[in-house]
């Protein structure tokens, strides 16, 4: 298949039907294409996607009609892309964008051909809008307004312009499972598969490059390595886990930090790990197999509602809340477009019925441990403070945000309390 259109079918996916980019990109490029044409096919997605507004801005300068079908625009934001963003030669990036509506809408190929001309010829005419304001923000870095304007009212302009302008790196971020290998043993498994890697900032994390069909991987397969940020890694470290700990995990799918408290612990604790979606629970206990986690009873429990048998049982709960996951913008793009605002409230809703369920399942002097993927203030300190001042019992030992320009790594809010006697 050719890289493009296999870019084009995973552009499509996530645009009109919604798809998370990581999996579009599993799904539309073939396994058995070239490696080199893999690479370019998910680069051309990825950085389509990262810069969709500010291509969006440039193209609408030379589209004169008044709409464009969604195919076309996904033909020309390919295109343009290559121009504006991956050094294509000029000529390659119309001639092979002309092939591909050609191939799809053949009506439109001397439409696209004539687009992108345009663009070529007048990309440096392009007044984009400036100033310390949310429109330009949005367009310079490709986030919508409404994003914009809130992380200005929270951070600051010269914060967030920093914050937006941030590039995740494209190398796959895990955690050696310290369960079934050591350092040693793992890294050279990853050399002989000829991955590049380096060592994280948190024990046992690495940085890999090159890494595809995952989970096809002797070495995932064998339970080597998850695949986890070293922000979530963090958030459980800062949860304090000690052997012969009692860990309630109440919103643990796909498993990943529950394991990683079981490798820290060599299995030296009890975990018990709810999940509201039955195959959600049977992914956590998959994983637990995969990674060698013992001691650990995975059961489909809605964590908002409150259980009294379970009062006071644990000396450690952690709560990795649903949330708006807007801390991974910069890593999938995706969620810029399809968050909502309306979206942030119903979830800081649920949260809040969570923190209030599970916090009594803390032992007296216990720990709650509270984590989102998420810089929003809705579903993060409001929900901690409130939850602080509304007469549970509990009080901070720590919370921090980690922000993915200064940490390198996902969007996150780490709150750790403790239960008063």
């Amino acid at each position: 298949m050719n890289p493009r259109l296999a870019a084009f079918n995973a552009l499509t996916a996530v645009t009109r039907g919604g798809a998370y980019t990581s999996l579009a990109l599993k799904e539309h490029i073939p396994s058995d294409m070239p490696a080199e044409s893999k690479r370019f096919a998910a680069a051309l997605v990825r950085t389509t996607l990262e810069n969709l507004l500010k291509i969006d801005y440039a193209l609408d300068a030379f589209i004169k009609s008044a709409r464009v079908h969604g195919s076309v625009r996904n033909i020309l934001r390919l295109g343009a892309c290559q121009i504006m963003f991956m050094g294509t030669k000029d000529y390659a990036a119309v001639n092979e964008s002309a092939l591909l509506a050609k191939s799809l809408k053949p009506q439109t190929s001397g439409f696209v051909n004539a687009v992108l001309r345009a663009l070529i010829n007048g990309l440096g005419g392009i007044v984009y809008p400036s100033g310390r304001n949310a429109k330009y923000l949005s367009i310079e870095y490709s986030y919508p307004e409404w994003i914009c304007e809130k992380y200005v009212a929270d951070f600051g302009f010269d914060f967030t312009e920093k914050l937006l302008s941030y590039k995740a790196p494209l190398s796959t971020s895990v955690r050696m499972n310290a369960l079934k290998t050591h350092a040693a043993e793992f890294e050279s498994s990853l050399a002989k598969a000829r991955l590049s890697f380096s060592r994280g900032s948190v024990e046992d994390s690495y940085a890999v490059e090159g890494m595809s069909d995952i989970e096809n991987m002797r070495e995932f397969k064998g339970g080597l390595f998850a695949v986890q940020s070293e922000s979530s890694m963090r958030a459980v470290l800062a949860a304090g886990i000690k052997k012969g700990d009692r860990l309630l995990d109440c919103c643990a799918a796909p498993g990943g930090k529950s394991a990683y408290a079981a490798a820290l612990t060599d299995n030296g604790i009890e975990i018990t790990a709810w999940d509201v979606h039955e195959h959600r629970v049977e992914m956590t206990k998959k994983n637990f197999s995969r990674l060698g986690v013992k001691n650990a009873r995975v059961s489909l429990r809605d964590a908002s509602v409150y259980a009294p048998e379970f009062e006071g049982g644990f000396d450690v709960v952690m709560i990795d809340a649903p949330c708006s996951s807007m801390g991974l913008m910069a890593k999938n793009p995706d969620i810029r477009y399809s968050a909502r605002q309306q979206d942030i409230t119903a979830l800081s809703e649920k949260q809040r019925a969570i923190i209030s369920a599970c916090g009594r399942y803390v032992k007296p002097q216990g720990t709650l441990a509270y984590f989102t993927c998420s810089l929003n203030k809705e579903e993060n300190e409001l929900i901690t403070d409130g939850f602080i001042e509304g007469g549970f019992g509990f009080e901070y030992v720590s919370k921090q945000t980690l922000f993915p320009h200064i940490c390198g790594s996902d969007g996150f809010y780490i709150a750790v309390m403790r239960r008063k006697k």
